[in-house]
């Protein structure tokens, strides 16, 4: 049985029939531990000899998916570090700690999605009993990630520290120009599928705009059709003039936050 298969056993063994597979009306746990395991990939940085993983996940849900989730307490949480902790070990990841794993209701957060803070902290300790058969599984499996693709790499002491960027190893076929506010003359990469854009440092696209919301809008898509998602925000999100909920953009649409303005344009 590979990690993934035994850590929905167990879950479905903690929620007794709450959660069932193919319905998705709820958040399934599975889900959940999956964007935990991409979320710590993409955040891998890597130092002369080791690669370091964080190990605090801050994890924030709408009320609806985080309520159930929250009944069942440390639980499942352990679960999920057990989980984390055994896929990054796979990996060949280094850990300062066994992962700590928060989760935090935000109806900023729409159903059905989520949203993770993640840190490098080696003052947190957490405890869980040694799983075995988690290291078994861990040891046998014979996936393999390549970990070079995308990551940060640094020479100094600190190789986790956030705030160093890295030059991106694929092409890039779309950026946002930003030509108006604090941030005047970036452009930004869209590497991904879905983009959050706002003022939290864990934003994929983070703003020194005051008027722009921690978690202002969500840019998701790829190729030729983009879609933006104003995510509740405080001032609002403006396309061409006039103020959005959720809509397609295309290139050299004009999109105004607080006092940002940027563009879509191709590299």
């Amino acid at each position: 049985m590979n990690l993934l298969a035994r850590f929905e056993e167990v879950a479905e063994s903690l929620f007794t029939g709450m959660f069932k597979k193919n319905n998705n009306s709820r958040l399934q746990p599975v889900e959940l531990a999956k964007e935990l395991v991409r979320i710590m990939q993409k955040n891998k940085q890597v130092s002369i000899s080791q690669v370091y993983v964080p190990n605090v996940y801050r994890v924030f849900l709408h009320s609806n998916d985080w309520s159930p989730f929250a009944n069942f307490g440390d639980a499942f949480l352990i679960e999920l570090s057990k989980y984390l902790y055994a896929e990054g070990k796979k990996s060949g990841f280094t850990f300062l700690s066994k992962p700590s794993i928060e989760l935090h209701s935000d109806d900023t957060v729409k159903p059905h999605e989520m949203f993770i803070e993640v840190d490098f902290d080696d003052s947190i300790e957490v405890f869980w009993e040694d799983d075995d058969e988690y290291e078994e599984e861990s040891q046998e499996s014979s996936e393999s990630s390549d970990w070079r693709d995308q990551t940060n790499i640094f020479q100094g002491e600190l190789p986790y520290d956030l705030r160093n960027s890295y030059e991106q190893s694929r092409k890039i076929r779309y950026v946002l120009e930003i030509i108006q506010g604090p941030d005047s003359g970036k452009t930004f990469p869209l590497e991904e599928e879905n983009i959050h854009i706002g003022r939290h440092g864990q934003c994929e696209i983070v703003l020194q705009d005051p008027e722009v919301s921690r978690r202002h809008l969500k840019l998701s898509g790829g190729g030729e059709d983009w879609v933006i998602d104003d995510l509740g925000s405080t001032n609002g999100t403006w396309l061409n003039g006039q103020r959005i909920a959720k809509q397609k953009i295309g290139l050299g649409d004009r999109v105004e936050i607080g006092q940002t303005v940027f563009i879509l344009r191709h590299r």
